[in-house]
């Protein structure tokens, strides 16, 4: 839970009335209840805006330890003519519009699970069509400008690396200093305003309140990034980053949206050539794929994808993960679903074995450079980033679950590190004209200068 906010800065005027009917539940007139108040308002407020696409939001017992601890004391509570005792994460759950999804302990990772929360308020018809927001702790009316004078400066971005790494973090921020302020069309506000309460507008909302030193000049509000670098080296900011793509579109709307065609396969083939290894994905897979299976160009890429980040392998079965999805394709029809599985599983043995080959020359080149033993286990992408394969993270019971979950760690870690050294060789052409930086893409003010790399290719699409 550590974001640059605590809790969000403006939310809609209806949710906040909600919040404070449930805020009033809580009996007294001492300071106790008073906080308590004031930490339950905060948590609401929370839990509805950082949701993720299904409406729920990560908060552990943890979190809640760190940062609404009162919410685990006993109080009085008063709802629906009732008085009586009880922890208001006890008595949350209990609220029509309140869901709370229990975690689970473990010591293997992927089985773990995090507790989440969803806050779901019913939106009155009268209000759809505004976009009335309002202060998170006093209700008091916003219009938009004042919204963009209250978000104030921009924190600095977060550029988590090894200490040791002092070159490399000069050289992220001279990489993020070329980014120029970003643009927002005021058509996203428009859709906002506009559109039903569903997971989008929230992430909407969320982006509003993180628009920093924000200033509205002509069709555009111009404002500084606060990027955060993650995995692999792609970095991502809560204003227009985390957007879902249907409001990413408005949200750049009148710009140039710069994008990589076919990048997972463009990347994957570079390290191909860069380690020796004699193979090659063509492009043309996808259109193969969808003549024989009848899937969606989307669909095909989501498969390709997700063989790939697990080092090829193919299950033929349709009880969870891609297997589950095919069946869901292919109108629930287990047959359809089962001939495709095994149809792909077969056709895609060679890039199995190349993915094979690839990891061990990975490992390989990485022991004859090493300049230690001892950082055996850390290994080195594209744009400098180290990955640590002793994390806690890739520990398994069994030795070849482990090696496993650490070469897909280590191919996702490599293809992240190629796709960021060509944006950020985009960006380092095009000083001041790229204003927000996407997954595998950019989004930029004009006509961009683009890397000549082979096997890559970069297009404006809408």
């Amino acid at each position: 839970m550590s974001t640059e906010k605590d809790y969000p800065v403006k939310i809609p005027k209806w949710v906040y009335d909600r919040i404070t009917e449930l805020t009033d539940c809580v009996v007294g007139d001492t300071q106790w209840a008073v906080t308590r108040r004031q930490t339950l308002r905060r948590f609401l407020a929370h839990i509805w805006l950082e949701a993720d696409d299904d409406g729920w939001t990560i908060c552990t017992v943890r979190d809640i330890r760190s940062s609404y601890a009162s919410l685990l004391g006993q109080c009085e509570i008063s709802y629906q003519g009732e008085c009586f005792m009880s922890t208001l994460t006890d008595f949350l759950p209990t609220l029509p519009d309140i869901e709370f999804r229990a975690g689970k302990a473990s010591k293997d990772p992927e089985k773990r699970r995090a507790s989440a929360w969803r806050f779901n308020p019913q939106q009155p018809v009268s209000v759809l069509g505004k976009l009335n927001l309002v202060d998170v702790d006093t209700g008091e009316s916003t219009n938009f400008r004042d919204l963009l004078k209250g978000n104030g400066k921009a924190p600095g971005n977060a550029i988590d690396v090894e200490k040791r790494q002092t070159d490399l973090k000069q050289r992220e921020k001279a990489f993020l200093a070329k980014v120029t302020r970003g643009r927002m069309s005021i058509q996203f506000v428009k859709e906002l305003r506009s559109r039903e309460p569903d997971t989008y507008y929230r992430a909407g909302i969320r982006s509003l309140n993180h628009l920093y030193n924000g200033r509205i000049e002509g069709q555009y509000v111009t404002y500084d990034h606060y990027y955060r670098l993650t995995f692999g080296g792609r970095y991502y900011d809560q204003a227009f980053q985390n957007l879902p793509n249907e409001l990413k579109a408005k949200f750049r709307s009148g710009l140039f949206n710069y994008d990589i065609e076919a990048c997972n396969l463009a990347c994957l083939n570079h390290l191909f050539r860069e380690y020796g290894v004699d193979y090659c994905v063509d492009t043309s897979i996808y259109a193969e794929m969808m003549e024989h299976s009848g899937l969606t160009r989307k669909q095909c890429k989501q498969l390709v994808h997700t063989t790939t980040y697990r080092l090829g392998r193919v299950t033929i079965g349709i009880n969870d993960g891609i297997g589950a999805k095919v069946y869901e394709w292919c109108g629930n029809s287990k047959k359809k679903a089962l001939k495709i599985l095994r149809w792909w599983n077969q056709y895609v043995s060679p890039l199995r074995c190349a993915l094979e080959s690839l990891l061990e020359r990975i490992h390989g080149a990485h022991r004859k450079s090493c300049s230690s033993p001892r950082n055996y286990h850390r290994y080195a992408n594209e744009v400098g980033l180290i990955l640590d394969l002793n994390s806690e993270e890739y520990l398994r019971e069994r030795g070849h679950h482990q090696q496993y979950a650490r070469n897909k760690a280590l191919l996702a870690f490599m293809i992240c590190g190629v796709e960021q050294a060509y944006i950020r060789e985009v960006v380092s052409l095009n000083p001041e004209r790229v204003c927000m930086l996407d997954h595998d893409g950019v989004v930029a003010t004009g006509a961009l200068v683009l890397p000549d790399w082979r096997g890559f290719t970069m297009k404006e699409k809408d």
